[in-house]
């Protein structure tokens, strides 16, 4: 004869799987606070967030535009370095014009790298970061774009109007 079950081991189930969905729950919330950011786009004249992804820690995306005076694409690969910084770890162009590097820079005690490969020149930064990129929304020619991962294409223009000054940044997910 089979022991019949009672209200309580009914309730110690019931405990034990209660129980395993917080534990569930309480990881994946620790994951996403410890691995993933909140990357914004804010409009600094109105003070309004544009555009906002949530983004893993580690994450590289592209800052590409058209140079204003060679009006040829340049590209700055960005990473995610933390919850609340950014990292720009190279720039590509291939034709050379004002406020482009012309060999190795010198910021603070680091030296950057400055080669020729695939008909690009690539500067490699180590460890350049910032709380922040201010930037002035080009009108025509830029066509200013930010490209993730994940193939998601931020196209400025799109958002704001020419000359609009934003900045973007990444910040905690608790923030």
């Amino acid at each position: 004869m089979r022991p019949q079950k009672t209200s309580a081991d009914n309730g110690t189930r019931f405990f034990i799987i209660i129980s395993g969905l917080v534990i569930i729950i309480l990881a994946t919330v620790i994951y996403a606070v410890t691995n993933y950011t909140v990357f914004q786009v804010k409009d600094i004249t109105t003070s309004k967030i544009i555009f906002e992804k949530r983004i893993k820690i580690g994450t590289d995306f592209t800052l590409s535009y058209i140079h204003s005076v060679t009006n040829r694409p340049v590209y700055e690969v960005f990473t995610i370095h933390d919850k609340n910084t950014l990292a720009l770890r190279e720039m590509r162009f291939d034709s050379f014009g004002a406020n482009l590097p012309a060999g190795p820079e010198q910021f603070n005690d680091q030296t950057t790298y400055f080669t020729i490969k695939d008909g690009y020149y690539k500067v490699t930064y180590t460890d350049h970061t910032f709380d922040e990129i201010s930037l002035r929304v080009g009108k025509i020619i830029p066509n200013h774009t930010l490209v993730f991962a994940d193939g998601t294409k931020l196209r400025f223009l799109d958002l704001v109007a020419g000359g609009t000054h934003v900045e973007f940044y990444v910040q905690s997910l608790l923030e």
